[in-house]
């Protein structure tokens, strides 16, 4: 049995996810254990689980080269949260194995012990960059590649084997406790150090989904109507439906946190296949919308960045309620 806010719960599904000492991964698994789910993480031997120490969690450690019936067969999930995988902008040569590794065989392992298993729904973790300038397929880069050749394995094992998958598609993700050099932390870092940051002439567009939004929408994904729909195969996108330009970013930010944002516009060149209108990753997950305001999220990162809290500091949350932004300001503070 497992509590969930005061009820007993019987019989408590039970999770597996990859990804867990990663900046979502670490929300969802803190979420689950709160909503009275029994968690399962499946983690590298060089992964930093200190995060997760205290939650309850059962940990398993990959080895890279085993099978993973073992691991799946123990923790007998309901539902896997395939995070893990590894980002890189712009490969070196040096990239090439890992991301092949880490984005298409570590999954292809994975799900093939769950198709084995039977009975669990996959929630896949996709990016936007698979789909530049809206095309059904157009990848920005290597690790776009990677992710679109790990979906193509999963459709597979979709048709061949009872697994159910959905593939949430990310856009750019934010919120306390982000260690990422993301463009918004680095924006703030401007802001606090004075120090100008060069930046691109600023068309582009961003999309940014609280980190507590992304949690949520993992959460929608695993409902078990949603995977039993038709083909046992889907795809959604995870975005706040409203992107600004860069230079509109710099702006809310500034507004948001009280001061100027000191940047070099046109200091950089723009990538390629930089979004410069908006891109269809696909419909939104069913039932799910982004909650959090993007103005309160950049206030409450820039406020944490300023004045860390104390554990057990009492202050009230700024968060509307039912999320789960308590368990992320103290992950951010440890």
């Amino acid at each position: 049995m497992a509590a969930n806010e005061g009820r007993v719960v019987t019989n408590p599904r039970r999770a597996l996810i990859t990804g867990a000492a990663g900046f979502i991964g670490g929300r969802l698994a803190a979420q689950l254990v709160q909503q009275g789910w029994e968690v399962h993480a499946l983690v590298r031997r060089s992964s930093n689980t200190d995060d997760l120490a205290g939650l309850g969690i059962s940990l398993h450690v990959d080895d890279g080269v085993s099978a993973l019936h073992d691991v799946v067969g123990a923790a007998g999930p309901d539902v896997c949260f395939h995070l893990a995988g590894y980002f890189v902008g712009s490969h070196r040569d040096g990239d090439i194995a890992r991301l092949v590794a880490d984005n298409v065989l570590f999954g292809t392992r994975l799900a093939d012990a769950l198709a084995s298993r039977g009975g669990c729904t996959l929630v896949n973790a996709g990016t936007y960059w698979q789909h530049a300038d809206g095309a059904p397929y157009r990848p920005v880069a290597l690790y776009a590649a990677t992710k679109q050749a790990f979906q193509d394995v999963l459709r597979y094992y979709v048709e061949r084997t009872n697994l159910a998958v959905v593939t949430l598609k990310f856009f750019e993700t934010y919120g306390p406790g982000d260690s990422r050099p993301k463009l918004l932390n680095l924006l703030l870092d401007a802001a606090a150090s004075g120090r100008s940051i060069g930046v691109s002439p600023g068309q582009q567009l961003v999309d940014l989904v609280h980190v507590e939004d992304a949690v949520a929408a993992c959460l929608a994904a695993a409902a078990p109507s949603l995977a039993a729909r038709g083909s046992g195969y889907h795809s959604f996108a995870v975005t706040s439906g409203a992107p600004l330009q860069l230079r509109q970013l710099v702006e809310q930010v500034g507004e948001a946190i009280g001061r100027p944002v000191p940047v070099e516009w046109g200091a950089r060149e723009y990538r390629w296949r930089e979004m410069m209108q908006p891109w269809d990753a696909g419909a939104p997950v069913p039932g799910w919308a982004p909650a959090i305001p993007l103005e309160v999220g950049i206030a409450e990162m820039w406020r944490i960045m300023i004045a860390p809290p104390a554990a057990g500091d009492g202050q009230a949350s700024p968060w509307p309620s039912g999320s789960s932004s308590a368990s992320s300001r103290l992950l951010a503070s440890t």
